[in-house]
């Protein structure tokens, strides 16, 4: 018996369903809101000019770190490069170029609708929705998919047999690219969900907003829900991670939503007035992170064949 397998028969209760789902959703919506923490404090900590320059070779610094990912045979290591690698190029690549370009380029002013302002950043963000529509329309037609959902349209739309049988097997999939890029459209999708919600051309004003605002809370808490029902159900602590950054930025939604209605702070959008609070949210997701890194891993994980 190999030392993996040692290490799973004998390992703790902890590391089965439901907890590994528990504890990996936890994480994913810790990282989530760090994320926001880290890119505000580098903007307060750099300024505006300085970080522009930054987000180039942070961005590249990160891609060096996702080549490690690609060519590591440990699942589990190449699972937490992705999403980490994801959240970076997100953070650095695509929000902060689209501040660079909608503030110091365009010069363009935030949008100020029924007070509601909206960033320009923002109104860049909210046109990729059409690309991010014809990505979707990729995913649903690539036959090699895994994706439970993507599986799922495939079988309602029958498609699964005219696009014929998958081509590729568990080893022949690269989990580093395939949770980097899990972790940046989910991330993308969440988004533009949230700003169209917010956007009054869209939704409408007052009660009209409000309905769409409440029909989005309810949305992303049923689907969310659902998809948690499902994550608790997992045993492989990479699989739940992977499983768990969709489900966290579904849930997501709401957080944003509610944040809106006053109904609860977001304290990582302020790290320097609310850095004990930030710290803790760190310190809890680092620990959290090292925890189910280093927790007791199937053969499958490791690539052990």
């Amino acid at each position: 018996m190999s030392d993996a397998t040692k290490a799973v028969a004998g390992g703790s209760r902890l590391w089965r369903a439901p907890w590994v789902g528990i504890f990996s959703l936890i994480a994913m919506l810790l990282g989530i809101g760090l994320a926001h923490a880290v890119m505000r404090a580098i903007e307060e900590a750099l300024g505006h000019d300085l970080t522009y320059i930054a987000q180039l070779f942070i961005g590249a610094a990160s891609v060096v770190w996702l080549w490690y990912g690609v060519k590591s045979k440990s699942e589990n290591f190449a699972t937490w490069t992705g999403f980490f690698v994801g959240i970076i190029i997100w953070m650095t690549w695509v929000e902060l170029f689209y501040m660079y370009y909608g503030r110091k380029n365009f010069g363009m002013m935030p949008r100020v609708d029924g007070g509601v302002s909206t960033e320009p950043e923002y109104l860049i963000m909210t046109a990729t929705t059409g690309v991010l529509m014809f990505m979707l329309v990729f995913y649903i037609f690539d036959k090699d998919t895994r994706c439970n959902m993507f599986v799922w349209i495939q079988k309602k739309l029958k498609l699964r047999e005219g696009l014929g049988p998958s081509t590729k097997t568990a080893r022949d999939r690269n989990y580093a690219i395939i949770t980097f890029m899990e972790t940046i459209y989910v991330t993308w999708f969440c988004y533009a969900w949230n700003l169209l919600v917010f956007d009054p051309a869209f939704v409408g004003y007052g009660e009209d907003a409000f309905v769409a605002e409440l029909g989005s809370v309810f949305v992303s808490i049923a689907w969310g829900g659902f998809c948690f029902s499902r994550l608790i159900k997992y045993r492989r602590t990479s699989t739940a991670i992977r499983y768990g950054i969709p489900t966290a930025n579904i849930l997501w939604i709401s957080v944003e939503i509610m944040s809106g209605w006053g109904l609860m702070t977001e304290v990582w959008l302020e790290p320097s007035k609310y850095i004990v609070e930030v710290l803790a949210i760190l310190a809890a997701f680092t620990v959290l992170s090292v925890l189910i890194y280093k927790a007791p891993k199937k053969p499958s994980e490791l690539q052990e064949w």
